[in-house]
């Protein structure tokens, strides 16, 4: 019998044929020989599925692999990618941990087996001692941060009559294989850092407070449930006699989770009382207003990493499950943080932080299909750009020269994005007015009102009242 201790792995017993399937920032189809994901590294994971790629509602969860009590730390406090390059914490974190999520035909989706059934438990022992088989028989996908380059690489063509044949290059193909496994090891090891930055401040807490409760499996595992359907009452659209449907027998249906969001309120970022300068000084600079909600959501967790895990949280909801709500959550968070002027200098660390993990979200956008600011409607980038514009003028007037881990990170930001969007964050580089020639030769005199509300020009000019 053989004594091989299992890595932790999921199981997804009953699970149908070309169910969409996604673990992390990996998605694919499922086989009928599909059973399950071994070799789980520490820390965060996702799973979720999909009767379709596209228009189809998307349930997922989240679930924790090894010590969930150092989770939301940060990455500087915890190592959490399993690399090996911290053998002691690498080994500790993963213990023999089995998940095992039945698919449900009622429901169509994964659900853990009941932790107060006696038939659940063997049932739950029998999936775990039938593992090995399923393990030899290829029916366990091994996990991957990412698509790995070999998995890329078209095959080798056969060769044609009349060309060089395989003895004039007896050490080609010994050669491809060593670089094709140097890449994937390497594209793993960035990808599993990338996950990590992504998710290195969510916290149970943190997502007890968003989603709710988590369910318990059989083993004691929570899970954080939630779908693509799932919102805050804020974002959703209330419809008079439909939100609300009478009670009966065929209203059994659990209602959809509500987000629990950080109340973000861009309309008021003043405190109350306050009148003339100081409301006009806090609506420009919202460093009050981001002050107030660190303080009040600091409770069992610091302020900072509850703002920071909830910008990391929505944003791979919108890149896993497109959900709404955390889209428009993850602008409310943005344009609260990056309006901040006064928080570059008494909040440097947090305002680094958060361009850091920005600069990182960003990087991975287009795994959003269609592109991130494409599902976004009109705004698009726009709304991003008009906000890093204020970023760098307010950094580039508080900080200047001097050394500062903010103006660090805007420079790295600065430079990626002009590279991949060619977006100028500077005002100077854009020409604000001038003449445009149109196809047919005419010239039109143009104007760019992108700095309107800078310069209470426009539509935000002053107006004098009695």
């Amino acid at each position: 019998m053989s004594t091989h201790q299992p890595t932790p792995t999921i199981l997804l017993p009953n699970l149908p044929p070309k169910t969409l399937v996604g673990i992390d920032l990996i998605t694919f189809t499922s086989t009928p020989n599909f059973h399950g994901i071994r070799d789980l590294s520490p820390g965060w994971h996702f799973l979720y599925t999909g009767a379709t790629e596209t228009l189809s509602l998307r349930s997922g969860a989240w679930f924790y692999i090894g010590d969930i009590s150092i989770a939301g730390k940060g990455s500087s406090d915890t190592a959490l990618v399993a690399q090996g390059r911290n053998k002691n914490q690498t080994q500790s974190a993963p213990r023999s941990e089995i998940y095992i999520w039945k698919w449900s035909a009622d429901t169509e989706i994964l659900v853990v087996l009941d932790s107060d059934s006696d038939s659940a438990r063997q049932e739950s022992m029998r999936y775990k001692a039938n593992l090995g088989s399923v393990w030899q028989g290829g029916g366990l996908f091994k996990y991957r941060s990412r698509i790995a380059p070999s998995m890329l690489v078209k095959p080798v063509r056969e060769s044609e009559p009349g060309e060089k044949n395989e003895e004039d290059q007896p050490e080609q193909p010994e050669i491809e294989a060593r670089i094709q496994t140097e890449d994937d090891a390497q594209t793993e090891e960035s990808g599993r850092r990338d996950w990590s930055g992504l998710t290195d401040r969510i916290s149970p807490n943190l997502l007890g407070r968003v989603i709710g409760s988590p369910e318990v499996d059989v083993d004691s595992h929570p899970r954080w449930v939630l779908s693509s359907a799932s919102t805050a009452n804020r974002d959703a659209d209330h419809i008079p006699g439909v939100d609300s449907p009478a009670e009966g027998p065929e209203t059994s249906e659990e209602p959809e989770r509500e987000f629990g969001f950080i109340p973000v309120n861009l309309k008021q970022t003043w405190r109350e009382g306050a009148v003339g300068r100081e409301r006009t000084e806090a609506a420009q600079d919202r460093s009050w207003a981001l002050g107030d909600l660190l303080d009040r959501y600091a409770g069992e967790a610091s302020g900072e990493n509850q703002l920071l895990g909830e910008l990391q949280f929505t944003f791979l909801m919108v890149l896993t499950m497109m959900n709404y709500s955390c889209l428009q959550q993850w602008k409310r968070l943005l344009e609260l943080i990056l309006t901040s002027r006064t928080a570059i200098l008494e909040r440097e660390a947090f305002m680094s932080e958060a361009l850091r993990i920005l600069s990182l979200q960003l990087q991975r956008c287009d795994d959003v299909d269609g592109g991130l600011f494409e599902i976004d409607g009109d705004e698009g980038g726009t709304f991003l750009l008009s906000l890093l514009m204020k970023l760098r003028q307010s950094v580039d007037d508080l900080v200047g020269d001097s050394d500062s881990k903010v103006k660090l990170e805007l420079d790295k930001l600065e430079e990626w994005v002009k590279a991949e969007f060619d977006w100028e964050l500077r005002r100077g580089t854009v020409v604000r007015h001038g003449m445009l020639q149109l196809e047919d030769g005419e010239q039109v005199e143009m104007d760019w009102d992108g700095n309107d509300e800078d310069d209470e020009t426009g539509e935000y000019a002053p107006m004098i009242v009695e």
